[in-house]
């Protein structure tokens, strides 16, 4: 038996949902980076795959069935979720230090980011200096995106948190319309 760690958004991965003490198993052999339940030994290693935002959940899980790990990443086709790993002690696995990281991606290169009290990532920097800032909602809607080049993006949403509009610096905009039912109707589109 093997023990190792599982990202998820709300305990979601590629439309799976998770549940804490309950087995999941698969008919087939599993296929690294296709089929199976996939997951890192080291919790660290997750970052590679997930990154870190509002609905992150890190899932401590034990590996039952037939397994295959390539790198830094196993897949097995049958799991246990063990636990939730709270973010109090996820934190420290990941290095994380007054709510910033710092750590090095698969393809070698230094990556910079910084969260907010509820997880969500609000600055991102790479090596070579490039940066991206993000702000929210109270209802953690990203609501505004800028780029180190100059480049931004702004979104407006509505009390049911749907996206009612768009706009960049480069003028474009798109204004979404919903029914009292929250289903999309329509886009209209311009240029400033």
């Amino acid at each position: 038996m093997k023990t190792g760690y599982k990202a998820t958004y709300d305990y979601i991965c590629i439309n799976h949902k998770f549940e804490i003490g309950h087995s999941y198993e698969l008919s087939h052999k599993p296929i690294p980076c296709q089929y199976g339940f996939h997951y890192c030994v080291n919790p660290k290693d997750v970052l590679h795959y997930y990154p870190i935002q509002h609905k992150f959940r890190l899932l401590e899980i034990e590996d039952l069935g037939e397994s295959i790990t390539e790198g830094d990443k196993s897949v097995t086709n049958k799991i246990r979720i063990i636990r939730e790993v709270p973010k109090e002690e996820y934190y420290p696995l990941f290095g994380i230090v007054n709510n910033k990281l710092k750590f090095v991606n698969i393809f070698g290169c230094l990556e910079k980011r910084e969260f907010d009290e509820r997880n969500n990532c609000i600055y991102y920097e790479k090596s070579n200096g490039d940066w991206q800032k993000y702000t929210y909602d109270e209802r953690n809607n990203k609501i505004r995106y800028e780029e180190s080049g100059g480049y931004w993006v702004k979104h407006e949403y509505d009390e049911r948190n749907n996206q009612i509009y768009y706009e960049d610096s480069n003028g474009y905009w798109d204004k979404y319309t919903y029914d009292v039912n929250n289903n999309y109707l329509k886009t209209e589109r311009g240029h400033k």
